[in-house]
């Protein structure tokens, strides 16, 4: 027992090393086994993605898919007449002047 305690204070920078070593072996092992978990959840996440999508499109009856297509339509085309500018020059006006005025930063900011 007294020679291994004599060898190790005689060899402290080989005990230095191999300590370092096991430190560095033991990180990566930990880091494989995080990388694993995260892994594993990410795709336990999408098989409860894929297993929520599927019954809800598998269980509509088609007619009601094609009402749904009909009706949208028009949905569609007034919701796309309202992203319009209006016609108007002044109200065009008004509009591009805020757009492409001086930045906020650049306007003083009075305290009250």
């Amino acid at each position: 027992m007294m020679t291994l305690i004599d060898w190790l204070l005689d060899n402290i920078f080989v005990v230095f090393i191999l300590g370092a070593f096991i430190s560095w072996i033991g990180k990566r092992i930990k880091t494989v086994e995080e990388t694993v978990e995260r892994t594993q959840q990410q795709e336990q996440k999408t098989t409860v993605v894929v297993t929520e999508v599927e019954p809800k499109v598998t269980t509509r009856p088609v007619k009601k898919v094609q009402e749904q297509m009909t009706v949208s339509q028009p949905a569609e085309e007034q919701h796309k007449k309202t992203k319009q500018l209006p016609t108007h020059p002044l109200v065009q006006g008004v509009i591009f002047s805020e757009v492409l005025g001086p930045p906020r930063a650049k306007l003083p900011y009075g305290r009250k």
